[in-house]
């Protein structure tokens, strides 16, 4: 199943590489994750920056300078292997065949690094204080994301936070429970059946739409609950909540991991 899935992922990014190497489709951002010890976000970006603009706007992401920065390309969800970009900042991100929601952590190389023990510290509190007292540390994680106001601290947080809801909403008038679609991101593409289509107040207040998708394959996440609150009926490890943005709804039959274009000459 594995060797499939990878298989199957190396496809689909080799489709994706082929797209966007089209002129007119080249410049167009595409949504990647990007990581660090400390943060985590998804962010759009374009085929046609450099490397060297990429660390600059990863250094207001991140904090972590340029001159550390080591950038690891993970292509494949279900793999922990990567690639490294390398140091030429005049590179484009072309070059490196990034495919959309595929993840780029960013390793902090700097000897003294504060946020290193910034980190070491308080993976330490957060295991020792409550929450109210971790809050009220002058030296943990949280503070320093305030202070550089990164995350929801950013002033433009929650104006990006309410595009992205609207367009969740948007999307998601377009999507029926009993639809058949697929789902594309980091793990690769997965087949299933829209579930439910709504708000959920247990797993984020109700702030946002969320999609539930009881998948083809135990590609998921849960069988249809959050906690102990069912919100559809699905296998085990057959049902995940996705962001509306993320599903394609239409002719997406299941997948037969026995098929071959071999079969054909």
């Amino acid at each position: 199943m594995y060797a499939l899935q990878t298989e199957k992922f190396t496809c689909q990014s080799f489709l994706y590489n082929l797209i966007f190497s089209l002129p007119f489709l080249s410049s167009m951002d595409i949504p990647v994750y990007f990581t660090s010890d400390l943060t985590s976000s998804e962010r759009r970006v374009s085929p046609r920056w450099t490397i060297g603009y990429l660390k600059q706007r990863l250094e207001q992401i991140t904090g972590i300078e340029c001159q550390y920065m080591a950038l690891h390309h993970y292509p494949n969800g279900n793999s922990n292997e990567y690639k490294v970009i390398g140091d030429k900042d005049d590179s484009t991100l072309a070059e490196y065949n990034i495919a959309p929601y595929s993840r780029i952590h960013v390793m902090d190389l700097d000897p003294n690094s504060k946020l290193k023990q910034l980190s070491q510290v308080s993976a330490t509190q957060e295991f020792q204080l409550s929450e109210e007292e971790y809050n009220k540390r002058a030296d943990s994680v949280l503070q320093w994301k305030k202070q550089q106001q990164l995350g929801r601290f950013d002033p433009a947080y929650n104006d990006s936070k309410k595009r992205a809801q609207e367009e969740n909403e948007q999307k998601a008038q377009n999507i029926q429970v009993g639809q058949r679609c697929r789902v594309i991101n980091i793990e690769g593409e997965r087949r299933g059946v829209v579930k439910f289509v709504g708000r959920i107040p247990e797993l984020d207040k109700g702030e946002s739409v969320w999609t539930g998708v009881e998948f083809d394959e135990p590609v998921g996440k849960n069988n249809g609950t959050i906690g102990t609150l069912r919100i559809f009926d699905a296998k085990p490890n057959h049902g995940s909540f996705v962001r509306p943005k993320q599903v394609e709804v239409g002719d997406f039959p299941e997948l037969d991991p026995f098929a071959s274009d071999e079969e054909e000459l």
